[in-house]
């Protein structure tokens, strides 16, 4: 083994590993990244070393994926060629707990300067191609069945009109996804696979998960394609929650137009959508976030940016015992509705 591949090999099983769900792809990216433009590697040279890496990636990646993204890594002008190489080289008399300010150690999960050029080089991601070639590989999607629908609405404890709702704006389809039906909540070029027998899908090392983002996804927000001419807006947290929205919706009696706007996850953040900032302008918004450390977390950002923004919004405690919208739905009716209504009360 050459120099350069066993320096990328040590480099390498320090990143972290691509997960599913939690920016895999961008991982994976980074990775190859490193090895064909930080260290110089050709794409047979870099593929053992990334095969070894993707073992603990979850799921793995078919070898095919990783040369493809082995190719898109080599195009990338944003890292510059064996950076890495120039970073890990002895720099005379250095010390040993770190280079100076000019000399920084480069690595592809952050900003770094390049040592031949002072112009900063941002931070190396999954290129839109790259994403697209991915949803490419997605299973083919198909309406919902109305004994789908039921399904569904008995899973969730829900109204069934409530998944008929989103079923007929376009949010719900069913597909095929590790040889199980799923329930397929999707917009744009984000869809999230949950089984429709309500058992959990598996990850690549045999563990258990109750939702997965398909390959290639992308996006922080679902429920923009019905914004429209709303003028109130209930922002959730997680896929599952536009639903639980919509259901909760359903059952308060108001005199407003209503849409429901679910983050993808706790680490969804209006700085990734700015035309959806714009978006919400002149519309009242009323933030529902988990009650947990993570979701009070992402609630307060929402509120934050919201209000910077110039958008009208208010955070909502959920009663106590509740985690979620979904916890609220179970309520008996007489403890439900008080809640509901305190939601969707507007400003007068």
């Amino acid at each position: 083994m050459k120099s350069n591949t066993k320096r990328a090999s040590a480099y390498l099983a320090g990143m972290p590993v691509s997960i599913s769900g939690q920016r895999g792809d961008a991982a994976a990216f980074r990775a190859a990244v490193a090895l064909v433009r930080g260290f110089e590697l050709s794409e047979e040279e870099a593929l053992p070393l990334l095969s070894l890496w993707n073992k603990d990636c979850l799921p793995p990646w078919r070898e095919h994926d990783l040369r493809h993204k082995l190719r898109c890594a080599a195009k990338s002008t944003k890292v510059p060629a064996g950076c890495l190489l120039k970073a890990e080289r002895p720099q005379g008399r250095q010390k040993a707990h770190g280079a100076k300010a000019g000399n920084r150690t480069y690595r592809p999960d952050r900003p770094c300067k390049s040592h031949s050029t002072s112009q900063s080089v941002s931070e190396p991601t999954a290129p839109a191609e790259d994403l697209t070639w991915l949803r490419k590989k997605w299973p083919e999607f198909h309406p919902l069945t109305q004994a789908d629908i039921c399904t569904v609405a008995e899973l969730r404890s829900i109204l069934p009109d409530a998944v008929d709702l989103a079923h007929r704006h376009g949010f719900l389809r069913v597909a095929q996804v590790q040889g199980q039906r799923c329930l397929i909540i999707t917009e744009g070029t984000f869809a999230q696979a949950r089984r429709l027998d309500g058992q959990p899908l598996e990850r690549g090392d045999g563990t258990c998960i109750k939702a997965r983002n398909l390959t290639g996804s992308q996006g922080a927000f679902i429920g923009q394609g019905w914004l429209g001419e709303t003028t109130h807006v209930l922002l959730v947290e997680g896929t599952i929650g536009l639903i639980e929205g919509l259901a909760a919706m359903l059952l308060v009696d108001t005199a407003h137009a209503w849409s429901i706007l679910a983050a993808t996850s706790a680490s969804s953040r209006f700085a990734r959508d700015a035309a959806l900032l714009e978006q919400l302008r002149g519309k009242e918004v009323h933030i529902i976030p988990d009650a947990d450390e993570t979701g009070l977390d992402a609630g307060a950002s929402w509120l934050a940016d919201l209000q910077s923004a110039g958008v009208h919004a208010t955070a909502h405690c959920l009663p106590k015992l509740c985690k979620d919208l979904g916890d609220v739905l179970q309520l008996p009716e007489a403890e439900r509705q008080p809640i509901l209504d305190g939601l969707f009360t507007t400003r007068k």
